[in-house]
């Protein structure tokens, strides 16, 4: 695989460069939010009042993510810690010496196609369709353009210092 195409995901669903697993943007988000509700004691009130949620766990998964000082990897370089670091679609294809699922004999198998998580395993099999159908080039102008979109829509900045 070219050097350039390293950063898409096995799954070809993501681009590692401009994910904020990756940036670290979701640990930065967490250090914000955790700030601001440190210092809001009417926010536990609130939320046990109307019923929302688990205040206390909620204040304990911000602070892990928040506590997180390395950002993910990327996928071809050991996953991370991110949200599924044992993901079977990276073990098999690292295992079978693939690229992308597409790549397999036996695409798309019988794992993307059944629960738990057949959502997200739908879509990494239009993924790996359209990465077939299109080409790599293609195919990654595409990703990498769009989740360029993405960090650019972000509707706030980062709060830098806490």
């Amino acid at each position: 695989m070219k050097k350039e195409y390293e950063y898409i995901s096995c799954c070809s669903k993501y681009y590692c460069p401009l994910c904020d697993y990756f940036r670290g943007g979701k640990v930065q988000m967490a250090k914000n939010l955790l700030y601001y509700v440190e210092r809001s004691g009417s926010l536990k009130l609130i939320a046990e009042r109307q019923n929302v949620c688990n205040y206390d766990e909620f204040v304990k998964g911000l602070e892990w993510l928040a506590s997180q000082d390395k950002p993910c990897k990327g996928c071809r370089f050991g996953g991370g810690w991110s949200w599924w670091p044992d993901c079977p679609v990276r073990d098999c294809i690292i295992q079978k010496g693939l690229d992308f699922c597409y790549q397999c004999y036996d695409f798309p198998c019988k794992k993307l196609k059944e629960e738990p998580l057949l959502a997200y395993k739908k879509a990494i099999v239009e993924a790996n369709s359209q990465l077939k159908s299109m080409g790599i080039e293609k195919y990654a102008e595409q990703l990498i353009e769009r989740f360029r979109q993405a960090v650019a829509s972000q509707p706030f900045k980062e709060k830098t210092e806490t």
